[in-house]
């Protein structure tokens, strides 16, 4: 497993935060998100891992896995401790947490492993593959996500003490570029010069 700025697991434990997800396109609100898990829990690092396909989408992503990916790589550039893997877009799809799970585990052995969940796709969580086993390896870390309302938890599922809502999504800046209208203030200033030099979500 390749990560950006990976540290040696021979170091002190790492509280390593994993953001999974599609971004497509990277925006504003996901750096928000793990910038406030990053302080707010303590981690050391945010890993970032854009999935391959979701078990639960049917559709694939608008963008390429290569033009995801080099946005990702714009948008974290310049922070230490936004990290990116690739480790799912490697294996065949469809993307499963276990195995993401499993993969960073083996790369960072001592490791207190994070996984920020929506809290729209909490009361789904037993419905993801090996689901349990997903538990031991990680806690889960709760983002406000549409309407349903993170509360102070306990064991494997933790809130961020000040959670933050955060009303930008993908969608809506595919839809916005789809329109031509701006995106500024939505996406970094290079990811919104990649997505017109690339002519993306166009169509």
């Amino acid at each position: 497993m390749k990560a950006k700025g990976k540290a040696s697991p021979s170091q002190r434990r790492l509280r390593l935060g994993i953001y999974g997800g599609t971004f497509d396109p990277v925006h504003n609100g996901h750096l928000l998100m793990a910038r406030d898990a990053l302080e707010q829990a303590r981690l050391d690092a945010m890993l970032f891992v854009p999935c391959n396909r979701s078990p639960f989408k049917a559709h694939k992503s608008h963008a390429t896995d290569a033009q995801r990916l080099a946005m990702l790589r714009l948008a974290l550039k310049g922070e230490p401790r936004f990290w990116l893997t690739r480790c799912e877009l490697d294996r065949p799809a469809p993307s499963y947490a276990f195995d993401t799970a499993t993969e960073i585990r083996e790369a960072f052995p001592r490791a207190e492993l994070f996984w920020l969940i929506g809290t729209d796709q909490l009361a789904k969580l037993d419905k993801w593959h090996r689901p349990d086993d997903l538990r031991r390896l990680v806690k889960f870390l709760l983002l406000p996500r549409g309407e349903a309302t993170p509360k102070k938890r306990s064991g494997t599922v933790l809130s961020l003490p000040q959670p933050r809502r955060v009303d930008i999504s993908a969608t809506e800046i595919r839809r916005r570029v789809k329109s031509c209208l701006s995106i500024d203030h939505f996406v970094s200033h290079s990811v919104a010069a990649y997505i017109k030099r690339h002519r993306l979500y166009l169509s």
